[in-house]
């Protein structure tokens, strides 16, 4: 592809290079060019090829160990013990059965200050896929539908041989982090002597901001997603259920790399207001529904797009009620995303934010924005009037290369419908960048 800065016009004294090479032509041809070049720039494929580099998955597993690292060492800990799998994931570059293990206790890590991950693997066919970045050991079964009444005695055995491993690494007389755990696994693991400790806010910190091939990730994932909501609102007709669509948006997921969604948040008509109250059900859509969706997808490599889009059922124009909030929903975001810059505090956020008029106070959404990575993440910021917390928002500030989540939720009280919004943006040095290309329904904001 040629270079944007060579594909420049001829002098302006020369008629006959000017006639030559059509002027209107060549400046349309240097800005198609460009911004392909841009488009590339931004998104690429998923697989391995020879002709760029995408993602360095080595590169990837060392750049997150050491995030966590950073992060234990400022928290003070010997050590995280991870059984979430996300956090398990994380930590290790390595994934099984993750939907099974977060109702389930199984497959589990362990993450030294100092030295490598160890992965603790029901199934010793995972060995082979290790790499020579973490460490494999078999994990005993110990969760109580395998075990039953010998539970507690499992997980003796299991917490006898996790003090050993402290002992080899030289941590045993540190604290160790925990990121959830059940009584059986405490108890054991106190009767060892390990002193526990909160593992939940190291990873978070650590998980916050984005490492470069992190970065790539998402950039895919989004682009995932656009498709996905594109191919919904291209099914989007009278006599189609909420199922049927979302049955089109995880299915495009699946066939372009991606792995699960986190949850079924495609609803219509009446089951969009108040937002949250119901996932995609087997409920008709009608003409002049509007379908609102919002992707909570978990894209290759299990980085998360969450977009939300809202489009209306049918030719007809919209109710004064729809048109209302859907105006409402997007200046809303176009006015909230310049406030997430780096170095901007939560608090200060929240205080720029535009009021939200009494009639749509009580529908709007839990939270202004929060965080994004291979799930929803740390942080969360809060109306200035509105926590669910309880407290607030934390005294924290955004960081160049965290991804955030803008959201906008508008919906009257005594209203039957509700639009819902959302941007997944880059915190940048010059300012967040919006991810997502995914149309908005121009028939409301055209």
């Amino acid at each position: 592809m040629p270079n944007c800065a060579s594909l420049t016009a001829p002098p302006a004294a020369s008629r006959i290079g000017r006639r030559a090479f059509g002027l209107q032509r060549i400046e349309a041809r240097v800005n198609a060019v460009c911004a392909k070049q841009l488009h590339e720039k931004d998104v690429v494929g998923t697989q391995v090829v020879d002709f760029e580099e995408r993602v360095d998955v080595r590169r990837l597993r060392l750049d997150r160990v050491a995030r966590i690292q950073a992060e234990l060492a400022r928290a003070n800990l010997g050590g995280l013990l991870l059984f979430d799998p996300i956090n398990v994931r994380y930590a290790t570059g390595t994934r099984n059965f993750e939907t099974f293990y977060l109702h389930l206790k199984g497959r589990h890590a362990l993450v030294p200050r100092e030295g490598k991950p160890v992965l603790f693997m029901p199934s010793v066919t995972e060995a082979p896929v290790l790499g020579d970045d973490v460490i494999g050991r078999p994990a005993f079964n110990m969760a109580s539908w395998r075990t039953a009444e010998f539970m507690w005695d499992a997980t003796r055995r299991w917490a006898a041989e996790l003090k050993d491993l402290l002992t080899e690494l030289n941590i045993a007389g540190e604290p160790i982090g925990l990121d959830k755990g059940d009584m059986a696994t405490i108890r054991a693991l106190e009767e060892q002597g390990v002193a526990l400790e909160d593992g939940l806010i190291p990873m978070d910190k650590a998980r916050a901001v984005k490492t470069e091939d992190e970065l790539v990730l998402i950039k895919q994932a989004c682009a995932i997603g656009d498709v996905a909501l594109a191919n919904v609102q291209a099914a989007i007709e009278p006599g189609v259920t909420e199922n049927d669509l979302y049955a089109v948006l995880a299915s495009t997921n699946l066939k372009f790399g991606g792995e699960r969604t986190d949850s079924k948040l495609l609803c219509a008509g009446g089951n969009t207001n108040p937002w949250l109250k119901r996932e995609a059900s087997d409920r008709l859509v009608l003409p002049g529904n509007l379908v609102t969706i919002d992707t909570d997808m978990a894209g290759p490599l299990g980085y998360f797009a969450d977009i939300s889009r809202t489009y209306l059922c049918g030719d007809s124009g919209p109710s004064e009620e729809q048109d209302d909030a859907y105006k409402r929903a997007y200046e809303f975001l176009q006015q909230c995303i310049p406030l997430y810059r780096a170095g901007a505090s939560f608090q200060e956020i929240a205080e720029k934010t535009p009021e939200v008029p009494d009639e749509y106070k009580a529908n709007r959404y839990t939270i202004l924005a929060h965080g994004d990575g291979m799930s929803d993440e740390w942080p969360a910021i809060f109306f200035p009037d509105r926590s669910d917390t309880g407290f607030g928002n934390y005294p924290g500030h955004l960081e160049e290369n965290m991804i955030i989540s803008v959201e906008s939720s508008w919906g009257r009280e005594s209203g039957l419908e509700q639009v819902k919004l959302e941007e997944q943006v880059i915190i940048t040095a010059n300012g967040p960048e919006v991810i997502s290309q995914a149309p908005f329904d121009w028939r409301f904001v055209g």
